[in-house]
């Protein structure tokens, strides 16, 4: 199982480390081992640096470690981010108040307690967001998007998704966080819309989630009440979207029987898709198995942190069908399969996919059925003499 090596499901510090180094004029620093460092730095794919702390610095102390780390960036920053992993963490260091002894200047430092086990990446996340607490300005215009996390395959293609659909409905895009497009310090539209609801953030007043057609049409209609073009949206474009995804599945399931299928990944967003599946497919949802803590809804959820956890559970549910990450793809070879989550090695991604917005939800059933139907023949060959 070599292509299932790694952690399952990244910690708090990963999630802080995404939230922020996708923020231009922030410098993210990992003060801890280079262990620590290595892994967020891998799955990321933008900027980080290290404290590069050793034994003998847990023994004597940390911190000029750090302030090594801090001088040779902090001229290139509006603000330094300093992730606390276990190190500091158990060894109780004070490095807010070495920071504010050290640095005349330390509103421009900002410290983080960021353990791995401080909880997990959705914590992570949402809590370098609110220790940055981007200023909301009710005399900005548009939209922010948010839930654009660097872990997630998906992101380019929802930011293009949702800009269209503000293009769409008349409304101008806000920041995008944590994109780039924003930049520390600078005010936030007084709305916000979520391309993630597992990473929704408190910025100003929720216009609601991208994920799922239904979440969208209701996002939509509150967009309609201070924009006038969100009616096409509403009256064309969504209806248009629904009915082709009704006559696919009606045609597939003349042939096929609906699918039992089993969805991993984080829990809110693989709710909303399970609602489409069952709505559209007549799916069975078996099983939703969530990586982050479960949210109530409509469907059967476990936590799915671990890859026996996963085995043992497609081992007992025997789905046909499998929505999830390399780990369910390898663990239910027989099942027709659609990565919806990180990580999905072995495969090549070029273009800009996304899993939300209208366009998110055509792609979903695209490969959804595609995959049905080449399991479904693939087994119908195997049975021929």
């Amino acid at each position: 199982m070599h292509e299932c090596s790694g952690p399952l499901w990244p910690c708090a510090l990963t999630g802080a480390a995404a939230a922020l180094a996708g923020i231009d004029g922030i410098g993210v620093v990992i003060h801890g081992s280079a262990g620590c460092y290595y892994y967020p730095s891998s799955v990321l794919h933008l900027p980080l640096y290290c404290s590069s702390v050793t034994d003998r610095d847990i023994i004597l102390g940390t911190e000029d470690a750090l302030i090594r780390t801090i001088d040779a960036i902090r001229d290139t920053y509006d603000l330094i981010a300093v992730l606390c992993t276990c190190i500091p963490s158990i060894t109780g260091e004070d490095i807010r108040g070495m920071l504010e002894e050290k640095y005349s200047d330390s509103a421009r430092i900002c410290v983080i307690d960021a353990p791995g086990f401080a909880g997990e990446y959705e914590d992570g996340f949402r809590s370098a967001i609110r220790a940055i607490d981007p200023p909301v300005s009710g005399t900005k215009t548009g939209v922010n998007i948010d839930g654009l996390s660097p872990f997630d395959p998906f992101r380019q293609g929802n930011f293009q998704e949702a800009l269209r659909l503000l293009g769409l409905a008349g409304t101008a895009p806000g920041a995008a966080l944590p994109f780039g497009n924003y930049r520390y310090g600078q005010p936030l539209s007084p709305y916000t819309l979520h391309t993630n609801p597992d990473l929704s953030l408190d910025l100003g007043e929720s216009l609601g989630s991208l994920v799922g057609l239904s979440r969208l049409e209701e996002a939509v209609r509150r967009i309609a009440s201070f924009s006038e073009g969100a009616g096409d949206l509403l009256e064309h474009d969504i209806p248009l979207a629904s009915g082709k995804i009704t006559a696919a599945c009606d045609r597939f399931m003349k042939r096929f029987d609906p699918p039992r299928a089993a969805l991993f990944g984080q829990s809110k967003t693989m709710q909303e898709i399970a609602l489409m599946l069952e709505e559209y497919l007549d799916a069975d949802i078996l099983v939703i198995g969530s990586r982050n803590p479960p949210v109530p809804g409509k469907f059967h959820v476990e936590r799915a942190k671990d890859y026996d956890t996963i085995v043992e559970i497609l081992s007992r549910e025997k789905p046909d069908l499998v929505l999830g990450s390399s780990f369910e793809k390898y663990a239910c070879p027989g099942a027709a399969f659609v990565g919806v989550t990180p990580p999905l090695r072995g495969t090549i991604r070029l273009h800009s996919r996304p899993l939300a917005g209208i366009e998110g939800a055509l792609a979903l059933f695209e490969s959804v059925l595609n995959a049905c139907m080449d399991q479904a023949k693939k087994k119908r060959d195997d049975l021929s003499p």
